[in-house]
């Protein structure tokens, strides 16, 4: 299922020097793939072209540019208005909306330039955003859907076009069971929304409606997956990918009319990494896999990255061909995959139950020492006064004793 794209040593050596990358995506013209290279605040934006041999869709990556901007702060998720134009949103707050440099320009590295900046400072529902969705209504301005995972929302933006920095409009649009919703995706008929709730383990599912508020429940839920990030769906609106960046694995999920009402269950759990790679980024049990996961607008190629595999490729059509057909051996792995992460979220509670209880039972045994020590300080403390005590009585008889025989002397009669 992996397509082996051709790309010069140069833009290997890009990709390889890429470091932690979050999401990806292609343009509108579906001649260009950005990726964001988190801890760079760069993004890399190649050009693809996308063909076929044999019936075998082929990538071809002629060129990359490395772009930076002053207002990338650790950049986390990206979408295109249009071809020449990217949203960006960073975990440091700002939201620039960046104009990328021409596709003739044959620079390496190329500062972009903003358009417009939604500003944390000024909108306080942006906190820490995470992943971004334009979404084109039919007869209005651009709208960002931003997932804030440090407040827990997602908020709506209308963007005004203008340089001033102020958006024309924004809201949070969703709010309730949101844990960390680090993934957003709109379907392309823009009925559906689709964001990863990543600490709930789901996907929330909602109608693209006009009376969508933060106190909505969502309409469906796609379950089976550790911890959820990029979601896409597929143009016909009848197949969900889901990259678990928890596991080795991207979800496929699947609706015969295109309605995502009620609880899913992936068609199929995909391989697309090798353990030792899944491996090389598992530092805790949400890393290791698949972050950021687009569909490119022909849809024969998945696009995906992580730090461990920043960029790879695969047939889309032989993976839902896969899926239809139910790989029984790759849900399997993905079950017990799924068994081995309770095992060992068990195995951590109950190592920090007993450290608990190792403190907890130092704690006692240093209360018994201290009021041992208490106790033989009062002890001695009461001897020491006794013992004050009958010295300063023995001094009182030494005393008393001459002074007796001398008045006795006084006393007696001559």
């Amino acid at each position: 299922m992996e397509i082996d794209y051709r790309a010069s040593d140069e833009v290997r050596d890009v990709i390889a020097s890429l470091g932690r990358t979050e999401d990806v995506r292609f343009s509108p013209n579906n001649r260009r793939l950005a990726i964001a290279a988190f801890r760079q605040n760069a993004v890399a934006v190649f050009d693809i072209e996308i063909g076929s041999a044999g019936g075998k869709p082929q990538v071809t990556l002629s060129r990359v540019t490395r772009c930076t901007s002053p207002f990338l702060n650790y950049p986390h998720g990206l979408d295109f208005i249009d071809d020449d134009t990217i949203a960006i949103v960073s975990r440091g707050g700002d939201v620039p909306i960046l104009k990328l440099p021409a596709s003739n320009v044959a620079d390496p590295i190329c500062e972009m330039l903003p358009v417009q900046i939604l500003r944390a400072d000024e909108i306080p529902s942006l906190i820490s955003p995470g992943s971004v969705a334009v979404l084109r209504p039919s007869q209005a301005p651009h709208e960002l859907l931003i997932c804030n995972s440090g407040g827990n929302t997602v908020t709506k933006h209308v963007l005004s076009g203008g340089q001033d920095g102020a958006a024309a409009g924004c809201s949070i649009l969703l709010r309730k069971w949101l844990g960390i919703p680090d993934g957003v995706c709109i379907s392309s008929d823009q009925r559906w929304i689709a964001i990863s709730n990543h600490d709930a383990h789901n996907v929330m599912l909602y109608r693209n409606e006009p009376f969508l508020h933060e106190g909505s429940d969502p309409d469906g839920i796609l379950r089976s997956v550790t911890y959820p990030h990029g979601v896409r769906f597929t143009a016909d609106g009848r197949h969900i990918l889901l990259a678990d960046a928890g596991a080795p694995y991207i979800h496929v999920y699947a609706s015969k009319d295109g309605n995502w009402q009620g609880l899913h269950n992936p068609l199929a759990s995909i391989r697309v990494m090798a353990q030792s790679t899944y491996q090389a980024g598992r530092h805790n049990p949400k890393e290791g896999g698949p972050k950021g996961i687009d569909l490119d607008k022909s849809m024969s190629v998945l696009a995906t990255t992580c730090e461990c595999q920043p960029l790879a490729f695969f047939d889309l059509p032989e993976i839902l061909q896969r899926a239809s057909e139910g790989s029984r051996v790759l849900e399997l792995s993905y079950e017990l995959h799924l068994v081995d992460e309770t095992i060992q979220a068990q195995a951590k509670v109950m190592a920090a139950e007993r450290r608990a209880a190792g403190e907890t039972a130092r704690a006692k045994a240093a209360a018994h020492r201290a009021a041992y020590e208490t106790a033989r300080a009062e002890k001695f403390k009461a001897k020491a006064a006794k013992a004050k005590r009958k010295a300063a009585k023995g001094v009182v008889r030494r005393i008393a004793a001459p002074l007796g025989r001398l008045y006795s002397a006084w006393k007696r009669p001559n």
